[in-house]
């Protein structure tokens, strides 16, 4: 009885192993299944945590060069400062008969173009100095002059109302025989069969040769390159070795003006010295010509 229990028992086992198998296979897919769907779960992950990752360096390195690019144009900021501070203690000490300055900065020219005014005339003693507007610049260069008992400056105004202002602080200076400021309406004129915009100078008769010209006018706003037309209009005029400072330098129209004043020049027979202060607060450009 023992025995026949025993065999029924493994034929019903036998009868049912396909099932098991199968159940088993099932399983095991499903097994199979769950463990591809948590590695398609870990790579997500992981692919996002590398993105977030790569984000963060990204952030952190804009951030890094937002704070460099504060931290520079802070410092820019503090050295033109002290170069304005400087230049202004510097004129003070230069010109000792100075007796009454206007506002530097804004429309005037800053402390740094006036400075360098001063020195070139102290170390180069032009005879004749023209400017092309005038202000705190014509009062900076006629005492700079009067240091060297030497030369003459004529300032070209378009604007009679400033010419005046102009005219008092020389006299306030004590300068008026060595400072003249002359009104020059802005008319069109011919350069190379274009009509420009510039101060009129057919009634102006220059008795010396230009030794230094500075120019720092007409506005802009007159027209595109503005400034253009004072070379091509008195290189006529210029002494065998003459010093050309242009200020507002860092706007692009003074910028396409310094090269085709630089082409014009060479094209008419003259060595042009290019000296850059971009440094300066407005920029300045210093063209030193000489014929050839």
């Amino acid at each position: 009885m023992k025995t026949k229990y025993s065999i029924h028992r493994f034929i019903k086992a036998v009868f049912y192993l396909p099932i098991n198998i199968l159940t088993i296979m099932i399983n095991v897919k499903r097994i199979e299944n769950k463990i591809l769907l948590l590695n398609e779960k870990i790579d997500e992950l992981l692919l996002n945590f590398n993105l977030e990752k790569e984000e963060s360096i990204q952030s952190s390195q804009e951030h890094n060069n937002s704070q460099s690019s504060i931290l520079l144009k802070m410092n820019e900021i503090l050295e033109n400062h002290f170069l304005q501070i400087e230049s202004l203690f510097s004129i003070y000490n230069s010109l000792p008969n100075l007796k009454y300055l206007t506002a530097t900065k804004g429309w005037a020219g800053s402390p740094d173009f006036l400075n360098k005014i001063i020195e070139i005339i102290i170390k180069q003693k032009p005879n004749f100095v023209l400017e092309a507007s005038s202000g705190v610049s014509s009062v900076v260069i006629g005492l700079a002059l009067k240091m060297n008992n030497y030369g003459k400056v004529i300032s070209l105004e378009h604007d009679e109302s400033f010419a005046e202002k102009t005219r008092s602080n020389i006299e306030v200076n004590d300068i008026k025989d060595i400072s003249t400021v002359i009104n020059c309406p802005i008319n069109d004129c011919l350069i190379e069969e274009e009509i420009w915009k510039w101060y009129e100078t057919e009634e102006l008769s220059f008795i010396d040769k230009i030794d230094l010209l500075i120019i720092d006018g007409p506005p802009r706003t007159i027209q595109k390159l503005a400034r253009y037309p004072a070379i091509p209009i008195l290189y006529k005029h210029f002494s065998d070795n003459v010093v050309i400072l242009l200020d507002d330098t860092k706007r692009l129209d003074e910028t396409i003006i310094i090269e085709k004043w630089i082409n014009f020049l060479e094209n008419k027979g003259f060595n042009v010295n290019v000296e850059r202060y971009s440094n300066y607060e407005k920029g300045m450009v210093i063209l030193n010509v000489q014929k050839e």
